[in-house]
């Protein structure tokens, strides 16, 4: 019975070997690839952003008192009424 332990237990750290070898090792591989690629991704967006934002910044009026904007007033309003020919 011996030998047959010392097969059954040969054959078992073969598949474990080849279980390992040619799926974890592959898998593990690529989700540090996909986590790399993510991080590069989110790295070039946020670099793609910030000069919008600063940009975007910068050519925006101030809102503050000084603002050109009218504001509407309540005594401005028109009311408006459809001319049918």
């Amino acid at each position: 019975m011996s030998i047959f332990r010392i097969l059954f237990y040969i054959f078992l750290a073969i598949f474990l070997y080849k279980f390992v070898v040619n799926f974890l090792v592959p898998v593990i591989k690529m989700s540090w690839r996909v986590r790399r690629q993510i991080k590069e991704f989110q790295r070039q967006q946020q670099q793609q952003q910030d000069p919008v934002q600063q940009n975007g910044s910068t050519n925006r009026p101030s809102s503050g008192n000084g603002s050109t904007a009218p504001t509407p007033k309540s005594g401005e309003y028109i009311d408006f009424e459809e001319v049918k020919e």
